[in-house]
């Protein structure tokens, strides 16, 4: 039996949307930094070998990650009248200094103890990266019940992640090469991260408390039902199920693309400095993803979200499709290629995550339960196994098929051309078929919401 959608206030204040969006700050740190500084940490400051560091990463990453998020989603729904999805944030911030120090205070000790520690010590992270990751993005959800409203919340929230990517990607290898690159400059730097961390969430917290709960009917149709089964229903949910889908294809592509960045800055562009190339890269690419969010929030206003979608997934397509294509170009070029590629990630990227909104708030409307935080829970599972999926594994067997040498590399010796060929078959040519693809999932199977009256 379908039941009528809980009414919320259509309007949200401005304060309140930056004020909750001010908490993707964190989400970013959490997700890019260890993605950024971990791996060489381990290996060149602990001197663990690159595969043993790698597995050491990986399982906790993908394997418990991922049910971290669905154990916080789960939880999140069933108990979500004692434990109020913001206080989920309090939680994850009182935890996130002990979280980001622990990762890097690796012990001088035997190689089996250092990895123990790295898997028990991430594997602590990442459930602490759960506590908030999951809920936030539930209650984004939950914050009103206009379509368009939504898309803006996005809006706001991406914008804010580009701040966030500024710091993990630019300031906080940088602080790290200013304090001398050893375990004490890593400690220093994640341990302030780890403190702002903490902030911005208590500001997310603060804020989420203006936010208007749902009315209790809407959740009468979850009450009694087991974690397990509100996360089956989920999947019995065809759109999000599509949804689903192209989020697969987008997030291991863009784990491939991530983690080949720096070979192809380095091997594809032959640049003589690619930590300092990528770094100004990485901040015109922060600057166009804060600036650009609003921008394609007009655009979704004005041709709708599907269609605001396809062309922004085409577009990072075809950017880095044309950038594979000419990767000896002046370094100009590559900056405007970086803001551009940008630029379209912030369109999908925003309006993506306001379909899924969109999403929850049907299946509100059509089941009269929520599920909130079952979708966020394998959304963010699915972004985090994506992610470390394409930026381990399958990059790093791309890579050793296409014949790249590792020895060569650390004697500072070329590729062979197919090596290279290899790393723009990683960065380019493959994440910009899957953007595409990604498109033309949306556009053939997602259809536009209809707007709250």
């Amino acid at each position: 039996m379908t039941r009528s959608a809980p009414v919320l206030p259509p309007r949200i204040s401005i304060s309140t949307k930056a004020g909750y969006g001010v908490g993707q700050i964190a989400g970013q740190l959490f997700r890019d930094t260890p993605s950024l500084l971990l791996l060489f940490f381990l290996t060149n400051v602990m001197g663990i070998s690159p595969a043993i560091a790698g597995t050491a990463i990986f399982i906790p990453k993908v394997v418990l990650g991922a049910l971290f998020d669905l154990g916080i989603g789960a939880a999140s729904d069933r108990f979500a009248d004692r434990m109020p999805r913001r206080n989920w944030f309090v939680v994850a911030g009182l935890a996130a200094p002990v979280a980001m120090l622990g990762v890097f205070s690796v012990p001088q000790a035997s190689v089996g103890f250092q990895v123990a520690w790295v898997m028990v010590s991430f594997s602590f992270y990442m459930a602490v990266y759960s506590c908030f990751s999951v809920p936030y993005l539930a209650m984004l959800s939950e914050m009103t019940s206009d379509p368009k409203e939504r898309t803006e919340l996005m809006g706001w929230k991406h914008s804010f992640g580009g701040i966030g990517l500024l710091l993990s990607s630019s300031l906080a290898p940088m602080a790290v090469s200013a304090l001398g690159s050893d375990q004490r400059a890593h400690l220093i730097t994640m341990g302030t991260i780890g403190v702002a961390c903490l902030c911005f969430m208590l500001i997310a917290w603060a804020v989420a408390g203006r936010i208007a709960r749902l009315p209790q009917s809407a959740n009468d149709g979850a009450a009694g039902r087991s974690a397990l089964a509100g996360l089956a229903r989920a999947f019995a949910d065809r759109r999000f199920v599509i949804l689903s889908l192209s989020a697969v294809v987008m997030t291991v592509s863009a784990g491939i693309g991530y983690a080949s960045f720096p070979f192809f800055v380095k091997y594809a562009m032959a640049r003589s400095a690619p930590l300092h190339d990528l770094g100004v890269m990485a901040a015109i690419m922060g600057a166009a993803v804060i600036f650009g969010s609003p921008l394609w929030v007009m655009v979704s206003n004005r041709i709708g979200k599907v269609p605001t979608y396809v062309m922004a997934a085409a577009g990072h397509g075809l950017v880095v499709f044309i950038w594979g294509l000419m990767p000896r170009a002046p370094v100009e070029v590559a900056y405007a290629l970086a803001g551009l590629m940008a630029l379209c990630n912030a369109g999908w990227g925003t309006v993506v995550l306001s379909l899924l909104s969109d999403c929850i708030a049907q299946a509100r409307d059509d089941f009269g339960e929520n599920r909130a935080g079952s979708y966020s829970a394998i959304w963010s599972a699915i972004e985090k196994v994506g992610i470390a999926l394409g930026g381990t594994l399958i990059v790093g067997l791309l890579l050793s098929w296409f014949g790249f040498d590792s020895a060569a590399a650390k004697a500072g010796l070329p590729q062979t051309e197919g090596a290279v060929f290899g790393i723009l078959v990683c960065y380019s040519f493959l994440p910009g078929a899957a953007k595409m693809i990604a498109a033309g999932m949306i556009w053939k199977f997602v259809r536009e919401p209809v707007r709250a009256v």
